[in-house]
């Protein structure tokens, strides 16, 4: 991600997320944290953003924080494709354990991090602020 689609990060944060960091964290991330990773997938034409990934990546463990592709964009396999891409890139730079909050009510988004062997750990009651749980997934990855 370059500073340049901080804006429109911020935007569909909060119409994807509901809410967002804003402008001046997420820049801050970009410029100044080695823990911090935001990817974007873009329309390789258009330069249309298409979906964003955050991450936090610390020596062999990531998190992933937030995940989403743009309504227009859903059911096209795009979510899967940039989930594999993500997954490539923290293993090619030595993460070996990935967790993720998801929504309890999220199924294709669970279903989707199933895919790929995430598992549910734990629940975590009334995590988000609308009072819905989230589980909390966990996968291992790379060669031992």
């Amino acid at each position: 991600m370059r500073i340049s689609d901080v804006a429109s990060i911020v935007k569909y944060d909060t119409i994807m997320l509901g809410e967002t960091l804003g402008d001046e964290t997420i820049k801050s991330h970009l410029e100044n944290s080695d823990l911090m990773k935001y990817l974007i997938m873009e329309d390789k034409d258009t330069k249309e953003v298409i979906g964003q990934i955050s991450l936090w990546i610390d020596e062999d463990k990531a998190q992933i924080n937030n995940f989403y592709i743009l309504k227009k964009f859903q059911r096209m396999h795009l979510g899967k494709a940039f989930l594999e891409y993500v997954l490539k890139y923290l293993d090619s730079i030595g993460v070996k354990e990935i967790t993720l909050e998801v929504r309890s009510t999220n199924e294709p988004a669970i279903k989707l991090y199933e895919s790929f062997q995430f598992k549910a750990v734990t629940i975590r009651k009334n995590y988000y602020s609308n009072g819905d749980n989230a589980y909390l997934m966990y996968v291992s990855i790379g060669s031992e």
